[in-house]
């Protein structure tokens, strides 16, 4: 048997007992030792003597520096009709004023960026280390003095219209986009982060002004920074750069919890060749334990060889694509499972796919299953935050989700406390049939018209 035949051929159970055995202690068989911690040097938490919140992690795996300027909000601040407000209003303050700045960023090899989430907002500014100093007081210039300007705020628009119509084309993001409008309706985490026509068309520059008004103060903000230079030195860079960023009251927004919507059927029509095919849930979210629970049952579900439904495309050949995606936000957890065909396909698809979830939600999983999610989870985790980009970018999104102690670190520690019988308790409950959101994107035949007839439970 030939070695890619084996591995699509290998059980859940089979992939378990391989990956448990990494981490095995050589002192003999059943017996574990604790993962390593997750990084050597911790970050570190300081305030500026602004009071800007900034943290601090010492990563010399390169000479670069990469600063991030969290400003909590993001999605979960916009208003009903104003959807792709926070992302915009973020990519404005990036607006580079004259040619010479850019001409600037261009010589120190500095990238702007940005990213807008579901509860908050990160600008991204990356540089070697040697260019730190002048990098940092172009790039803060930019962002503390931004020039919005009627004809600027037009370009945005473009933009953003250009990035929709690229989502809207993808099968995959146009469902999670459709999943979050049908749990959250059409504010705060439901908007759509790059707009729609309408919204795009009722924004305007004061808007945009207002929007950053309420956001961008220093009770609202937080930087985050990774680098292979001396913390001391970083401070007092940031301190002489971060200077005019405007007071402002706590921007207090309530959580939004999710809601099941009464037509658990949603069906994007596209005319083409392959469909998508999904379920989505809601989760839980206390703490720790439940993010835990909850990126192991993704884990269990769609990541890769060895998962509940990668039978479908290795063996079934339903799919052309398995996989599973969970993202938290302040208040809950959204996991959608999912799986790409041809359109032939899709009734035996969508039956395969019912009959996993099933499965799980009736059984269960092992000790063994367990472990090896355990496993992959932390795996996964790793991987994820080896660049320098990414892991800023984790690090500050789970200080924005908070309460005290939710670390990237302490969600490494939190995968290793999970039992079967938490986890099966957790399944039991968030995976429960009733609780599930039916989502297809493709042909009008591939589902039930959006807004008909419920789905039936």
């Amino acid at each position: 048997m030939s070695a890619r035949r084996r591995c699509r051929g290998m059980t859940v159970l089979g992939l378990a007992l391989a990956l448990a055995a990494v981490s095995a202690s050589p002192s003999g068989p059943g017996r574990t030792q604790a993962p390593a911690a997750l990084w050597a040097d911790p970050p570190e938490k300081f305030a500026l003597a602004s009071g800007i919140p900034c943290i601090y992690q010492r990563n010399a795996v390169s000479p670069t520096t990469v600063v991030g300027v969290v400003i909590a909000g993001g999605r979960s601040a916009v208003p009903a009709g104003l959807d792709g407000l926070a992302a915009m209003s973020t990519r404005l303050l990036l607006e580079i004023p004259d040619e010479g700045k850019v001409q600037d960023l261009m010589a120190q090899a500095t990238r702007l960026s940005y990213v807008c989430l579901e509860d908050c907002s990160i600008i991204l500014i990356e540089c070697l280390s040697e260019n730190f100093e002048e990098a940092l007081r172009v790039a803060a210039k930019i962002i503390q003095e931004p020039l919005i300007t009627g004809l600027r705020v037009g370009r945005a628009k473009d933009l953003m219209t250009a990035n929709r119509k690229i989502e809207d084309d993808d099968a995959v993001a146009a469902a999670r986009a459709a999943v979050f409008r049908a749990f959250y309706g059409d504010a705060g985490c439901g908007t759509a982060v790059y707009g729609t026509e309408s919204s795009l068309q009722a924004i305007d520059r004061k808007d945009i002004l207002a929007f950053n008004k309420r956001f961008v103060v220093k009770t609202n903000v937080f930087l985050c920074v990774e680098t292979d230079l001396d913390r001391e030195a970083v401070r007092r860079l940031l301190e002489a750069a971060f200077d005019r960023i405007a007071d402002g009251p706590p921007a207090v927004l309530p959580p939004q919890i999710p809601a099941l919507p009464s037509n658990r059927a949603v069906n994007l029509v596209r005319e083409t060749k392959q469909t998508y095919v999904g379920r989505a849930y809601a989760l839980p979210r206390a703490g720790l334990a439940d993010m835990a629970k909850g990126a192991l049952v993704e884990a269990i579900l769609g990541k890769g060889p060895g998962s509940r439904l990668w039978p479908l495309r290795a063996d079934e050949r339903l799919a052309y694509g398995v996989d599973a995606d969970l993202t938290w936000t302040r208040s809950a957890g959204v996991l959608i499972a999912y799986l790409e065909t041809d359109r032939a396909k899709v009734v035996g698809a969508e039956a395969a796919l019912e009959r996993v979830l099933a499965g799980l939600h009736e059984t269960g999983v092992s000790a063994e299953e367990t472990a090896a999610a355990k496993t992959l989870a932390r795996a996964r985790l790793v991987r994820s935050i080896e660049a320098k980009s990414p892991r800023l970018r984790t690090i500050g999104l789970y200080e924005v989700l908070g309460p005290a102690g939710v670390t990237p670190a302490a969600f490494f520690e939190a995968l290793g406390t999970v039992t079967p019988e938490d986890l099966n308790a957790f399944i039991r409950e968030a995976l429960a049939p009733e609780r599930a959101l039916k989502v297809n994107v493709g042909p009008a035949a591939s589902g039930p018209a959006q807004g008909g007839p419920p789905w039936p439970d």
